[in-house]
């Protein structure tokens, strides 16, 4: 006689089901695990960013100058290059200048239409800053060796001699790519979210900037696809304080790729001028973790 016991419905359907939520556990448990993972890179790469400014402090004295601010770029040039000769005669006129050397620079190294002088062009800080211009090669090697000509005005590309200080590993098409804002296009450090190579943004802080220093009008970055991007506040009055305003604030969007709503969204959402596509947002004086990590 067979004795064997076949396998009910029910039993089917109930080895079935516990299959389907170890499953479900384990896909859950991978996916947390691949968010952690890019998380935790992203949050390297930062680190490295930080460093690089820290060096930079270090050897010049103050952290990078975000481009927004006239004053503040004039007087970093003149305190970097003391002899360097500015041909303006105030300080508008020598930051165009500078801005305009600096522009026709890096389209002579890269055949590329860069323009600093855009408004759009601050989000290029970074790269210039840390990495200098791009060589024949090119590869980042610094700013000009002669110290009364560091931008390479009406040097030609063969002829320029670098200073080859560089104060982080920059490479194009691997964390810098040249973003093309349709009228300029601007080289910018990022990463890739979701397939999509996303900027890192950097705000120089107000007390080591000048009178433009995080404005809230002027120093924004509106990339359209990705949301608006501006520095954090402190206090519910939105334009009043800044958090870190003695250093900097440097941005990633997160995961979502987002950075933020308009300012209109941000103004009525939030007094901290704080959205939800900015909850996941990873910032320096967060070290490095989501913004939401350290909201009340």
């Amino acid at each position: 006689m067979n004795t064997k016991r076949a396998f009910t419905l029910v039993e089917i359907l109930v080895v079935v089901a516990i299959i389907g939520i170890l499953a479900t556990l384990v896909t859950v448990a991978v996916s947390g695990a691949m968010r952690s993972s890019k998380r935790a890179r992203i949050a390297w790469e930062m680190n490295q960013i930080v460093m690089a400014l820290d060096h930079y402090k270090a050897e010049f004295g103050e952290y990078i100058p975000d481009m927004f601010d006239d004053e503040a770029l004039v007087r970093h040039v003149k305190k970097r290059w003391p002899r360097l000769v500015l041909p303006g005669t105030d300080t508008a006129s020598n930051a165009n200048f500078i801005r305009e050397a600096i522009s026709d620079a890096y389209r002579d190294a890269s055949g590329m239409n860069v323009d600093f002088t855009h408004p759009k062009s601050p989000i290029g800080t970074l790269v210039l800053w840390l990495g200098g211009f791009p060589n024949a090669d090119g590869k980042f090697s610094g700013f000009s060796a002669d110290p009364e000509n560091p931008f390479f005005y009406d040097v030609p590309l063969e002829e320029r001699a670098f200073d080859r200080k560089n104060f982080a590993d920059l490479e194009f098409g691997k964390n810098v790519q040249y973003k093309d804002f349709g009228d300029c296009i601007v080289p910018v450090i990022g990463s890739d979210v979701r397939d999509v190579f996303v900027p890192y943004v950097y705000f120089r802080g107000k007390s080591i900037g000048g009178k433009n220093a995080y404005d809230g009008t002027v120093q924004q970055f509106d990339f359209s696809e990705l949301g608006l991007c501006v520095p954090y506040m402190e206090t519910d009055v939105p334009n009043i304080k800044w958090k870190h305003p003695a250093t900097y604030q440097l941005i990633h969007p997160g995961l979502d790729g987002k950075y933020g709503g308009d300012a209109d969204e941000r103004i009525i959402q939030s007094g901290k001028g704080i959205v939800a596509e900015d909850l996941d947002n990873l910032t320096n004086f967060s070290d490095y973790k989501e913004l939401k990590s350290i909201l009340p």
